[in-house]
């Protein structure tokens, strides 16, 4: 089943304990189902390091506000909205973003995606 990620885009300040329990009850929802293939919260952008070709890494300024993701199955783009729709982010004054997924590689579960038939991931070499 293909799969998507849903990048995560918090509102302005810091969100409340409410808000985070949202966040949990959506991802135990979310694990209920079997939609959910893996989740990641990210911490404040001020503690986020920004590295661009020609200049030396730089502390926070320029750190896109991104923060967290999901990886979902679902049959389409279509049904991966549907589940994103759901994400507590959008009524706390954030948004989602949802985007497929054309390869990957998981430590100790392997690679996929449409090309990686020879046991790559969008040229990420297998290590089995």
């Amino acid at each position: 089943m293909p799969h998507f990620v849903i990048l995560i885009h918090g509102g302005s300040g810091d969100p409340s304990p409410a808000d985070l329990a949202a966040h949990d009850v959506h991802a135990q929802d979310l694990i209920g189902s079997g939609a959910l293939v893996a989740a990641f919260a990210f911490g404040p952008t001020d503690g986020a390091v920004r590295i661009d070709a020609g200049g030396p890494a730089s502390r926070a300024p320029g750190a896109a506000a991104l923060d967290g993701i999901g990886v979902v199955e679902a049959d389409d783009i279509d049904a991966a909205v549907a589940i994103a729709r759901a994400n507590p982010a959008i009524v706390q004054g954030g948004f989602v973003e949802v985007r497929p997924v054309l390869g990957s590689w998981v430590r100790g579960g392997g690679s996929g995606g449409p090309d990686a038939s020879d046991g790559s991931a969008h040229g990420v070499p297998s290590t089995s």
